[in-house]
């Protein structure tokens, strides 16, 4: 049976890291977008090169992109974050692809990526499943997360996709403003949902 694509996306400090710690656990495997990311521009030689004919030579450091320094232009810029798009995403869904055949048949695999929409993955996929959550929270979780000031965080929220969008564009939304374990017994329960649609015991649309 050929593997079933769970495509994990959502707003940036929603909490996708605990829905992935909770799938992991329940056994799916785990494909992270912004990990490939991270691979794919510190030893692909051709994207780095084009990264550095794109956005010049003061962002790559030692042989590779200084992410952070990149990420204080893009995300203050759509134009350049469109860019940035352009020239790192089929790189990144290469090696996404690449992954999701060596794990191969009779398996469920999660990719989780912030971008999943913007990359076109979402096309890929079986199902979606979108992470939100109020504003305030999400903005105090991403600046102890990532260490980031409130004007990055701010900035970061304005190059992504809406709240309405992603409840307009996916199987299943799950909003995280309670506790940990409320988000983790959310997330199990969609598991177990996901399980018995891969294994034939309900339709998608009962999910």
């Amino acid at each position: 049976m050929k593997p079933y694509i769970v495509g994990l996306t959502g707003q940036s400090g929603a909490g996708k890291t605990t829905v992935c710690d909770t799938f992991t656990s329940l056994g799916f495997h785990i494909i992270n977008a912004d990990l490939i990311s991270r691979y794919v521009t510190e030893s692909n030689k051709t994207c780095i090169s084009q990264l550095k004919t794109a956005f010049g030579d003061e962002y790559i450091e030692n042989g590779v992109l200084n992410r952070r320094k990149l990420g204080s232009l893009v995300f203050a810029d759509r134009e350049k974050l469109d860019k940035l798009m352009s020239v790192t995403f089929p790189y990144i869904i290469e090696e996404i692809s690449r992954r999701i055949e060596k794990i191969g048949e009779n398996s469920i695999i999660v990719i989780d990526a912030p971008t999943l929409f913007e990359s076109g993955l979402d096309k890929s996929c079986d199902i979606i499943v979108s992470v939100i959550a109020n504003r305030n929270l999400r903005l105090n979780r991403i600046i102890e997360r990532d260490g980031l000031s409130e004007r990055e965080a701010e900035k970061r929220f304005s190059s992504q996709m809406s709240e309405e969008f992603f409840k307009n564009n996916s199987d299943c939304v799950l909003e995280n403003n309670g506790s940990v374990k409320e988000m983790i017994d959310k997330a199990i329960i969609t598991a177990q949902n996901i399980k018995e649609i891969y294994y034939g015991k309900k339709s998608k649309k009962e999910e």
